[in-house]
């Protein structure tokens, strides 16, 4: 049996993100699939001392509506990179895992980020290999299949040689599996439960990005042993 997850390249992912990939052997990035605003490809949400916020790439969209997010440009007109900076470090400066993992974070910026995906993509490859994840990461772009919805994922899954398509849980709402079926593809529903771990600022807060994990679980010992 080979496992095969599939999901569009968001920024600075959520731990269930993570958990589904790291029961995949194949995990597979759908960067060539329209851009839909409002959702979390370029967004994510952390916490500071206010309370929730957003942590936001700015892109360029006038005029380009119906971009595939590997066309999606950012906004470099903007201080968005300052921006980052200055709220990840003023959230996190005093959790155990700042010293250790924000230097390496902090890397992430120096770089030229014209695309989207420039900038993403390398941000989940630093957490999966902060969170000790093994599973090699292939770009859907890179795969030169066609098609929408249930019949490009199934796709997807049979290019790279998967026997069983690892779907979160809403996919029970959308997927055909029908199509699965004809191709002899298993479906398999994952689901994250979130897990309370020390937060600084007041109650604690799940479904954020998995950064805020890593700053105050460093060691990875809560996410261990569950």
């Amino acid at each position: 049996m080979m496992i095969v997850s599939i999901h569009q390249p968001n920024i600075f992912p959520w731990l269930g993100f993570f958990n589904k990939m790291a029961q995949s052997d194949v995990f597979i990035l759908l960067d060539n699939v329209p851009f839909s605003k409002g959702g979390l490809t370029n967004r994510v949400r952390l916490k500071g001392s206010n309370g929730l916020f957003w942590l936001t790439t700015p892109i360029i969209i006038k005029g380009r509506m119906g971009q595939v997010i590997n066309d999606i440009e950012i906004n470099n007109l903007t201080s968005w990179k300052e921006t980052h900076r200055a709220s990840l470090m003023s959230s996190y400066n005093k959790t155990p895992g700042y010293d250790i993992y924000m230097p390496e974070l902090m890397k992430l910026y120096d770089g030229n980020h014209s695309g989207l995906v420039d900038f993403t993509i390398p941000g989940i490859i630093l957490l999966r290999d902060i969170l000790q994840i093994k599973t090699p990461i292939i770009r859907s772009s890179e795969l030169n299949c066609t098609g929408s919805r249930s019949t490009l994922l199934c796709d997807l899954v049979k290019v790279v040689g998967g026997t069983t398509y690892l779907s979160g849980p809403s996919g029970r709402n959308y997927l055909d599996e029908g199509i699965f079926d004809s191709q002899e593809i298993k479906i398999e529903y994952s689901s994250f439960h979130v897990f309370e771990y020390p937060q600084r600022f007041n109650n604690f807060i799940g479904g954020l990005s998995a950064l805020d994990y890593i700053f105050n679980d460093p060691d990875l010992s809560l996410l261990k042993n569950r």
